[in-house]
């Protein structure tokens, strides 16, 4: 019974260091980030972003945007929307794989697959790589 009881209690405890960093520690009571980040660390997988419009999502798509405006030279894409993502939590880091919209001078809206890592550790951000779908 102490076994099981201090497994839940590292899990628990594991749940609430990655919740807390993915998201402000006020949201890290929000049961279904627990539950899905819970899952991903029990499977290694990659999870479904169930919510795109999520402030936390929004802002890791808007960094990717903005480092990808960095890398390009007269282009200026204008962040729109999250359509899809998908994470998963593995080696002290959690990647994101996410579907955006984004707006090429404000004509034509494009979709890009954005990679994006961020270090449990330090909350360091770092675009993997960002292509037109």
């Amino acid at each position: 019974m102490a076994f099981k009881s201090n497994s839940l209690s590292f899990a628990t405890l594991s749940t609430i260091v990655i919740a807390s960093t993915f998201c402000h520690v006020s949201e890290a009571n929000d049961k279904r980030i627990s539950k899905t980040l819970s899952s991903s660390l029990a499977n290694g997988g990659w999870q479904s972003i169930q919510n795109t419009k999520d402030p936390k999502v929004m802002d890791i798509a808007k960094f990717a945007v903005t480092e990808e405006n960095k890398r390009i030279k007269n282009v200026e894409l204008k962040f729109a929307s999250v359509s899809d993502g998908r994470f998963k939590v593995d080696n002290y880091k959690i990647t994101f794989q996410l579907t955006i919209v984004a707006m090429e001078f404000t004509i034509k809206a494009n979709e890009y697959e954005a990679v994006v890592t961020v270090s449990l550790k330090n909350n360091v951000r770092e675009l993997i790589s960002f292509v037109s779908i």
